[in-house]
């Protein structure tokens, strides 16, 4: 999401602060355990963070208008881009993982050639901040997510506008499509996740419960839940088909900015903007199994490698955190 302001909801009730010692208690609280070397080169807050198709290379974006590709193993830079004039928001690579999408505060989203490090094409019709980014499935098409309220979908081959969905009451954070490519989700400032139909743009369904700006968003593997994260300090798992919640995860203490779910489905990770923790969740349990400390302000962004053995985090620190999720070495243990 485009990240430069959290609404963030006035301290919840005393019954969230309780439930939420009450989760946070039995987990492991890990220091830093990068497998590799963090990813530090940007100069003002990370707020986006894409890994590769094949694992090997994180894409990130920044407040100081670049968005940065990097080599995941040795933490080094591969290729900076420079065309956006704003921060960068959003990113997100295609399915060959030779091209790549950002997107910024300057209202433009712009597509990469990663290996000539080119712009390719530049997709102009927002009129605010794209705050997120998601790639069909086959690559065909893109959907953006706009603080204009709208979600708009773009054939990333011609540069044509395809579709813009109008619904939400406010600023569009997060879009993701299912795994089928057969809808887009969308989540937003209104507080509401809207589900659409990805062929005809018409809305299916709202899921309404969060009682903060909606500020993350991700998909299970098998599209059947999505996961939110808000500033009304949860997490909440989602049902899609039938729109029931599911479970609510309470453990974050402030605003909730991201979620990511596992490439096996079984665990997520969100980033935590008010306690700058990275929480691990069982999602079958809805169980912290762990949480992260290293971040020095606000994280902004999660992801999981490929294999689901590590995760990034992106901060309004400047940098990019690695974590191993395997190794509990030096974890207090419950």
């Amino acid at each position: 999401m485009g990240r430069g302001h959290h609404p963030r909801n006035q301290p919840c009730r005393t019954r969230r602060r309780l439930l939420a010692l009450a989760a946070a208690a039995p987990v492991l609280t890990a220091p830093l355990l990068s497998r590799a070397a963090d990813l530090i080169g940007h100069g003002a807050m990370v707020n986006a963070v894409a890994m590769s198709p094949d694992g090997a290379r994180v894409l990130t974006g920044s407040w100081d208008y670049s968005a940065i590709l990097w080599d995941l193993a040795s933490g080094s830079q591969i290729s900076a881009f420079h065309e956006h004039a704003a921060g960068v928001t959003a990113v997100a690579f295609l399915p060959d993982g030779k091209h790549a999408l950002t997107g910024s505060r300057d209202a433009a989203i712009i597509l990469w050639d990663l290996k000539s490090g080119r712009p390719l094409r530049r997709f102009e019709g927002h009129s605010g901040t794209v705050a997120g980014l998601a790639v069909a499935p086959d690559g065909g098409s893109f959907a953006s997510a706009g603080w204009d309220f709208t979600i708009r979908v773009w054939d990333p081959e011609s540069g044509a506008a395809l579709q813009v969905l109008e619904g939400h009451g406010a600023n569009v954070n997060a879009v993701a499509y299912t795994p089928d490519g057969g809808r887009l989700i969308s989540a937003g400032y209104d507080f509401q996740i809207r589900v659409w139909d990805a062929a005809t743009g018409q809305e299916k369904a709202v899921l309404g419960g969060h009682e903060g700006s909606v500020n993350g968003l991700a998909l299970s593997p098998d599209g059947r839940l999505a996961a939110t994260a808000s500033s009304d300090e949860t997490v909440r798992l989602w049902e899609l088909e039938s729109g029931t919640l599911l479970r609510t995860l309470h453990g974050h203490s402030g605003f909730v900015t991201s979620v990511a779910v596992s490439p096996d489905g079984r665990t997520l990770l969100s980033g935590g903007g008010g306690d700058r923790r990275v929480r691990l969740w069982d999602v079958a349990t809805g169980r912290q199994l762990a949480s992260f400390r290293g971040h020095e302000k606000p994280v902004l962004a999660v992801a999981f490698t490929p294999d689901g053995q590590g995760a990034l985090s992106a901060g309004y620190d400047a940098v990019v955190r690695h974590w191993d999720l395997t190794s509990k070495v030096g974890a207090d243990r419950p």
